[in-house]
């Protein structure tokens, strides 16, 4: 398992994060990301978990799902309060 912080994101990630931050009136400093990295079987699976207080989400962050879209659905039905 490899971990990674909110700084080892992908730019793209980071910047469309960023986007949604401000979009719902967060700032990323306002949460707590960290990325994890396994490998099972030759393939990765990549998971971000987003922190802010007590509140916790993890997202699956593969090609086919996008997971600063699940984020921001969370941020608009008030998850991280």
């Amino acid at each position: 398992m490899n971990e990674q912080r909110y700084i080892d994101l992908p730019v793209y990630e980071r910047a469309a994060f960023e986007l949604v931050c401000a979009r719902r009136g967060f700032a990323p400093t306002h949460f707590e990301i960290t990325g994890t990295l396994q490998m099972t079987d030759g393939t990765s699976d990549r998971l971000v978990t987003v922190r802010r207080g007590r509140w916790a989400q993890s997202y699956r962050a593969d090609a086919a799902t996008f997971w600063v879209r699940d984020f921001e659905t969370d941020l608009t039905c008030n998850f991280f309060k």
